[in-house]
């Protein structure tokens, strides 16, 4: 049978007030987009993702979101705002994000964008981050205004509440037991890296005197790999952030690049283990000019457009060895795009402003 390769992209929407072209895709001495990647090329699906659909939702300043399924666009219902996470099965595609007002939600969708429904998630300024499907139950990772949780098929279960929390990532064992990661403060106000099982939470570990996020899991046998951020104390910087991941509770940091050489910092939005369990953390660089696409491979740094491009890595995959990454040209807000491989950028459409969070990418038989 054939193979169906569904790879889904979230972007969310952001101001685009008094920005210009230029600003938009941060090249310099650029004045033409399609001097450094490939705008809105009818082909590039063909070329690229043969006997397979490319879906990416997301959303833009001007509609809300949005998903597209190669170039036919849908509009998402409830004025949804921003697109965060996804899941696939039997299928149908699972969006997680929220609407106008604050209102986290669940979009369920056929792959043609047909059959499209909403499900609200409780709290008051609840935001959807993670989702997945297991056993029939849907469950979203987040957090509402009073502090971090979960939903089940829409009902809230906090996490930590009456404090500064977040949660993000989710997972299952094979035991049934579920995870959560993202982070709690202290009574002392530091951001303390965590993750809960069943509810209880558990403290990760950080430099000391510093603080730490955990943003993503993923579950390989006994091994709990836990991919986030943490940032130690500099006496010039302040604070300097880097890519972190734990496995079974041990950390391992990886490098931004020489201080001496201007890097200061750097952000992680994903993270993906692949077959043989290198470990990839995704997100920007940053030294004084500004941020760039950047991926860590077991801790090493990794420039995308061998550090041409300014912008960031929202999502990153590696099939048959090949980095897919999903993100924007500029940061916050930017222009969204693909990357395959070490070709050009490919740019949905070049007066789009947005951003990008989550991708995924199924191999289905």
């Amino acid at each position: 049978m054939k193979k169906l390769l569904i790879l889904i992209v979230f972007f969310s929407s952001c101001s685009k007030e008094n920005l210009n072209p230029e600003e938009a895709t941060n090249f310099e001495d650029i004045t033409n987009l399609e001097d450094v990647a490939i705008v809105g090329s009818s082909s590039f699906f063909e070329e690229n993702f043969k006997n397979k659909i490319v879906v990416v939702a997301g959303g833009t300043t001007e509609e809300g979101a949005v998903v597209w399924i190669n170039h036919k666009k849908i509009l998402l219902l409830n004025d949804a705002l921003e697109a965060t996470g996804l899941f696939y099965q039997d299928n149908k595609i699972y969006v997680t994000g929220w609407t106008y007002g604050g209102k986290g939600s669940v979009w369920i969708m056929d792959l043609d964008g047909s059959n499209q429904t909403v499900m609200e998630l409780e709290g008051k300024y609840s935001e959807g981050q993670r989702i997945m499907v297991h056993n029939g139950d849907i469950y979203t990772g987040g957090y509402f205004d009073n502090g971090s949780c979960y939903w089940k098929n829409g009902s809230k279960i906090d996490l930590t509440k009456n404090a500064d929390s977040m949660s993000w990532g989710l997972a299952m064992d094979s035991n049934n037991n579920l995870f959560n990661v993202g982070y709690y403060m202290s009574q002392h106000h530091s951001l303390i890296p965590a993750f809960w099982k069943n509810g209880k939470r558990n403290k990760l570990n950080r430099p000391q005197h510093g603080d730490g996020e955990a943003k993503y899991i993923k579950i390989i046998g006994n091994k709990k790999i836990v991919g986030g951020t943490t940032s130690a104390p500099h006496n010039f910087l302040g604070y300097i952030t880097k890519p972190t991941y734990w496995i079974n509770g041990n950390r391992k940091t990886g490098q931004i690049g020489s201080i001496d050489e201007g890097w200061q910092n750097c952000d992680v939005f994903d993270m993906f283990v692949d077959s043989e369990e290198n470990v990839y953390l995704a997100g920007f660089s940053q030294d004084m000019d500004g941020e760039y696409p950047t991926y860590w491979k077991n801790g090493q740094k990794n420039l995308l457009s061998n550090g041409e491009a300014k912008g960031v890595i929202r999502s990153l995959k590696v099939i048959d060895g090949d980095i897919i990454a999903a993100g924007t040209l500029s940061y916050f807000p930017g222009t969204p795009c693909l990357w395959v491989g070490d070709e050009k950028p490919y740019v949905y459409d070049e007066n789009a402003v947005g951003e990008v969070w989550d991708m995924l990418i199924i191999d289905a038989i």
